[in-house]
């Protein structure tokens, strides 16, 4: 039986609770044959001293401390660069995996032969309370259908050699994962959807590793990525979508709205179907 390292990488900072509840959903999977690397962007809690303890009652981690904090995406570069495994997929520290998530991507690990990466849908949990996302992910994507939304969400499985080679930008604010997820596919190929539910995103009130000053930093990712994608007009108002659930440019977009019925009538159908489509699957996620 076949049985590749497969690599998890977690970036922290300063939840060292969560964090354990991370590394322990990690350390529980029923596939065992993982490589942990844990990437800790200068805490100033108790994070090291856990590192410390747990990387010595399992030989299966491994931790960085950086020296400096520098953000989510040097951490997992770091933790990238220094990978071992055949395949390679992430978590954040507020979040946690389902016991068989390993092994429903290695069920379905095939799929890499024709497609970079994997993706499946994801658990929501607030207040105690879960409730699963909505069947509105595409089963593939690829470049073009990205442009619009990431309809991918915040993990991918896929080989260690396509992260390797593409990994996150650091010059980001936000929207890294996408981002990422844009320059894999930019080069040609598609991701393939897996059915099944073993990721639980906390979306409890805290804030999350990639969530401070949120607004500030949504306006300036959309404007580069506008800019290093070359989106023409049409393009850019449907990304600018992305912006209205923060209440961001909600006057922008509701002014392309109203231009929309300008365009020819198959024009005003194809663009009204993707802009329904995304609110449709913002109506999924938790509010």
């Amino acid at each position: 039986m076949n049985t590749p390292l497969v690599t998890v990488y977690i970036p922290t900072y300063n939840r060292v609770d969560l964090l354990k509840r991370a590394v322990e959903s990690v350390r529980n999977q029923t596939y065992t044959n993982l490589e942990i690397i844990i990437v800790d962007d200068c805490s100033t809690d108790n994070t090291h001293k856990y590192l410390k303890e747990v990387s010595g009652l399992d030989q299966r981690i491994r931790y960085f401390i950086k020296e400096k904090n520098s953000g989510a995406c040097v951490s997992r570069n770091i933790a990238i660069e220094n990978a071992n495994g055949e395949y390679i997929t992430g978590l954040d520290d507020d979040d946690y995996f389902l016991k068989n998530r390993i092994d429903l991507f290695l069920d379905n690990v095939c799929y890499l032969k024709k497609f970079k990466f994997i993706y499946s849908s994801v658990i929501y949990e607030k207040n105690n309370i879960t409730r699963k996302q909505g069947s509105i992910r595409l089963h593939e994507v690829d470049y073009n259908s990205l442009i619009y939304m990431n309809h991918v969400g915040n993990q991918i499985f896929c080989k260690l050699l396509t992260l390797k080679e593409n990994k996150f930008n650091t010059n980001l604010a936000a929207w890294q994962d996408w981002y990422c997820w844009m320059t894999i596919l930019q080069k040609g190929g598609k991701g393939k959807f897996i059915e099944g539910y073993t990721y639980v995103l906390d979306d409890n009130d805290r804030v999350r590793i990639t969530n401070r000053n949120k607004d500030d930093k949504i306006k300036k990712v959309y404007s580069q990525f506008v800019n290093d994608y070359k989106l023409n007009f049409i393009e850019s108002r449907i990304l600018s979508a992305n912006m209205v659930p923060y209440g961001i440019n909600v006057p922008f977009f509701c002014g392309f709205i109203l231009k929309i019925s300008d365009l020819s009538f198959i024009f005003r159908f194809w663009y009204w179907k993707r802009i329904f489509n995304f609110f449709k699957f913002l109506l999924n996620k938790p509010h």
